[in-house]
């Protein structure tokens, strides 16, 4: 979820940006509870499965089987969800705070190597659509922001925050490149 102003900040990621200087902040993105996601694609599960059971026993056999099939699917879920991890990234004037399994690290946008706009490429259906944001700290691992698109009064879809981390490391001079990824 991208937050405003008012939601709280960790005090180890301030403890983090105030030793790193990184300034004021000025934007949020958080990825939500892996063990929630689980537990709610679990239940998704457990209600389809019941749902095809009843569309079986009925010979509804058109409308079991997708059931069945989303059943499959919301376990399939479930199981992967708790392996992702949460994250969370704080963007702050002169650099960022990457958290991953609440483990924080900082990075200035002067140390950047590059960013990585993982763009996926033609021939696929999300082709022309970014995939992640990849930036690059000199001396550090990678570190991964998934986009999140979002409405505009325009009718396009963006992502607002996606957006703010490109600026900010084009502004420091640092290099933003994209990368075809997928099939070719």
């Amino acid at each position: 979820m991208d937050t405003d102003e008012t939601t709280p900040i960790p005090a180890k990621v301030t403890a983090l940006a105030t030793a790193h200087r990184l300034g004021a902040p000025v934007g949020h993105r958080a990825t939500g509870d892996p063990a929630r996601a689980a537990l709610i694609a679990l239940l998704l599960s457990v209600v389809s499965f019941a749902a095809a059971f009843a569309l079986f026993s009925l010979f509804l056999i058109a409308l079991a089987v997708p059931a069945l099939v989303l059943a499959v699917g919301a376990l399939g879920w479930a199981i992967v969800f708790p392996f992702w991890g949460s994250a969370a990234v704080y963007a702050y004037e002169h650099g960022l705070v990457h958290v991953r399994n609440g483990r924080a690290r900082a990075a200035l946008w002067l140390e950047m190597e590059r960013m990585e706009l993982h763009v996926i490429r033609n021939g696929n259906l999300m082709a022309g659509t970014t995939s992640a944001y990849l930036l690059k700290p000199s001396g550090q691992a990678p570190m991964r922001v998934r986009p999140r698109l979002s409405e505009q009064p325009d009718g396009t879809s963006q992502d607002p925050f996606g957006t703010l981390l490109t600026r900010l490391v084009a502004d420091a001079g640092r290099p933003v490149v994209q990368t075809l990824i997928g099939r070719r």
